[in-house]
């Protein structure tokens, strides 16, 4: 963990081969540093280290993390380009990275073209098509990997679990459930039990949710709760939510989270004299709502947006390109939804709340800085709000131009008017 002094040490040395290299890439991925162990493998490629596995696969694993691809790409270039052989670790590696990177079918491709595949390649490729919502395409896999003959881990199970819950597969999802322990050998562990409540919750079956982690062998975290609190506010149920609410509360008074979902709950309700009440009870236990921002690369550099940024060096160029999409959004026949707005301000007000959320500045710059016929590509830290996914749809039909959102939650893949999540997430 001494990241500062390693580095110090590496520096000084007369001579430094490819495992003292990877070694310091290795170590700025387990500190999270995961920018700086880009930069130093980039740094290593052109003074003309070779690389190693070891370099390639920690490497692989920092731009999977921050979902960055043009960082993810440069690897892969260096793999073809030293003649490396595709090994299983690398292979698993590749199919990870391109999966969180918003390119799942060049991760397929990867992963069937691999010589050799062991559970964790398999345990990529499932996991992958799940986080893009393609459910079917992830159980089929599932169902392929059984026929092989492997034994599904763990991980195996979270991903196929989490490939039902964003598909809505609620039969499969009880089934395979199931079969994790009777067939398997497999207990459910806590992440497990959160795809289950996930998949009750989002298809509005939320006293069932409420029973499961009720009869639950181990203590529920409070994970649990909060997905049953999202499925209330998903599907309205107010009373419900209230009390699920204040549970949380209670339960992890310092999370901001729950209070926000909370709040939304009475928002969405109208209740404002209780948002309010909500919002004081934060503010009085020293949380705050945790600041939205998002990414996207551009001509080799990373953008990061926050709401209503005025720091970025072309912000001029951003507000202007915004007001033109917001004024064609408009004409095409776009109405702001200012439900997720937790004040009770005046309409225009929170409809300009609304336009300067970051996922749309990161747009706007997207529209200036990529190619026309290239998707444009943002990873976000919070899960996206309802009226910036049906901006973000419209963008895609009025312009015709293609939008790639990772956001805390899952990928939207947006053409043409309509997203991969089919509006269920």
């Amino acid at each position: 963990g001494m990241a500062r002094v390693a580095r110090a040490l590496f520096d000084e040395m007369p001579v430094r081969d490819e495992v003292s290299w990877s070694t310091v890439v290795g170590g700025y991925v387990k500190e999270g540093e995961l920018d700086v162990a880009l930069a130093v493998f980039r740094d290593m490629v052109e003074k003309g280290v070779r690389v190693n596995e070891a370099a390639v696969v920690t490497a692989l694993s920092a731009a999977a993390q921050l979902g960055l691809l043009e960082h993810g790409r440069f690897v892969h270039q260096v793999v073809h380009q030293e003649g490396m052989p595709i090994s299983v670790n690398v292979g698993a590696a590749m199919v990870d990275m391109y999966a969180k990177c918003g390119c799942v079918a060049l991760a397929r491709e990867v992963f069937d073209g691999m010589p050799r595949r062991d559970v964790f390649a398999w345990n990529a490729m499932i996991c992958g098509l799940a986080a893009h919502g393609l459910g079917q395409d992830a159980v089929e896999l599932f169902e392929l990997f059984l026929g092989e003959g492997l034994s599904p881990t763990n991980i195996t199970f979270v991903g196929v679990l989490n490939a039902c819950s964003r598909f809505g597969l609620v039969a499969e999802g009880r089934r395979y459930f199931e079969l994790m322990a009777e067939k398997y050998c497999v207990e459910p562990e806590m992440e497990h039990y959160g795809c289950m409540v996930d998949l009750l919750g989002r298809a509005g079956l939320v006293q069932e949710a409420i029973e499961l982690i009720e009869g639950m062998p181990i203590a529920p975290d409070p994970v649990l709760w909060g997905t049953v609190l999202s499925a209330c506010k998903k599907h309205g149920l107010v009373d419900l939510g209230v009390k699920v609410g204040n549970k949380l509360i209670e339960l992890e008074p310092a999370h901001d989270g729950n209070y926000v979902l909370l709040a939304s709950i009475y928002a969405k309700a109208k209740k404002w004299d209780e948002v309010r009440e909500v919002r004081k009870l934060m503010s009085s236990r020293g949380t705050s709502k945790s600041a939205g921002w998002s990414l996207m690369e551009a001509q080799g550099n990373v953008h990061k947006f926050l709401v209503g940024d005025m720091d970025h060096k072309d912000s001029v160029q951003i507000y202007n390109m915004l007001d033109m999409i917001n004024r064609r959004l408009a004409d095409a026949g776009y109405v702001p939804d200012v439900s997720s707005v937790l004040h009770d301000i005046g309409d225009e007000e929170k409809v300009h709340a609304i336009k300067v959320h970051s996922e749309r500045l990161a747009i706007a710059y997207g529209f200036i800085v990529t190619e026309v016929g290239n998707p444009i590509r943002i990873v976000k830290n919070l899960q996206v709000c309802g009226d910036c996914h049906e901006f973000s749809k419209m963008v895609t039909k009025v312009f015709n131009r293609e939008i790639i959102v990772r956001d805390g939650s899952r990928f939207h893949h947006m053409k043409e008017g309509k997203c991969s999540c089919l509006d269920y997430w």
